[in-house]
């Protein structure tokens, strides 16, 4: 997309008002080079609008929308990506104004990664159920040969001690980074052995608590909750039926709908197993009075 000349790229981040954040970044880009040039850029003019990048009263959707229609008379095109997509107002407003530009057939894509589970939840919003007809690319678990050869690689470590550690990761791309970073931090050069996949095992699995775990189980509904936590222990279906008081088919929707947000699998004859490394310790937490993770459940 760089080596696009037709192609205005904005990455954004999430957080608040991503709309204002893309109309700031793609005027400032369709502008002339010699605003461009200006070191300070406080406002531009697009159609006789003035657009004051500094306020936080400007219709940005409405300005947007004139960019837009600068940016197809230029024959170019508008691609934005937005990484670690979660289900936030920011998010679901910048979704309806991007599919108001699409309805105009303004020529603007978005590229947006993130949990399964979240992009579900903002896809199967009431004003948001149009993101169900976009295009979806579900990401494979790290093949545990892939894991074991870039550990090797980076580490220089046994293939006993890489293989352990391809364990640890469970396939989650995340997991594979953080464990790779904690023990990079830790080791100081130093060829990493058992003992030290020992050390790093708790802030392992506590920073996958804090930083994946608790977000995925905040934005679930009370139900999801109950059925991740009822299945615990290789609960069969007649089991979970029990546990939760329910009878099959309201049981097996919730079954489902943690398959397609890719918590667990099937593991045959009425079982399902938990897709994520640690996640059964997770939900074991938050159970426990004691535990800093308990969710009163």
């Amino acid at each position: 997309m760089d080596q696009d000349d037709n192609c205005y790229r904005i990455n954004l981040i999430n957080k608040d008002n991503l709309v204002a954040s893309l109309t700031k970044k793609l005027a400032i880009k369709t502008e002339s080079a010699f605003q461009k040039a200006l070191n300070n850029v406080n406002s531009i003019t697009v159609k006789g609008i003035n657009i004051d990048l500094n306020s936080s009263e400007t219709e940005y959707d409405i300005v947007l929308e004139k960019i837009q229609e600068k940016v197809k008379k230029q024959n170019k095109y508008v691609v934005v990506t937005i990484d670690e997509i979660t289900n936030t107002e920011a998010v679901r407003e910048f979704a309806q104004v991007f599919n108001e530009l699409k309805g105009d057939n303004l020529p603007i894509f978005v590229l947006m990664t993130g949990l399964p589970d979240l992009i579900l939840d903002i896809q199967t919003q009431s004003k948001l159920t149009f993101l169900l007809r976009s295009e979806k690319i579900h990401t494979l678990p790290l093949k545990n040969a892939d894991i074991i050869a870039a550990y090797t690689s980076v580490f220089n470590c046994s293939l006993s001690v890489a293989s352990r550690m391809a364990k640890m990761t469970g396939g989650y791309a995340f997991a594979f980074q953080l464990l790779g970073f904690l023990l990079f931090d830790q080791l100081n050069g130093k060829i990493p052995e058992s003992a030290d996949l020992d050390k790093v095992s708790i802030p392992f699995q506590l920073q996958l608590f804090d930083n994946a775990y608790q977000k995925i189980f905040i934005d679930l509904s009370e139900w999801d909750r109950k059925y991740l936590l009822a299945v615990r222990g290789n609960k069969r279906l007649q089991d979970v039926v029990k546990i939760l008081g329910k009878d099959k088919v309201f049981v097996a929707q919730y079954r489902r709908r943690a398959i397609e947000r890719k918590l667990i699998i099937p593991a045959g004859y009425g079982l399902v197993q938990y897709t994520l490394p640690y996640f059964d310790e997770y939900l074991k937490q938050t159970e426990d009075p004691d535990s800093a993770y308990y969710w009163g459940y």
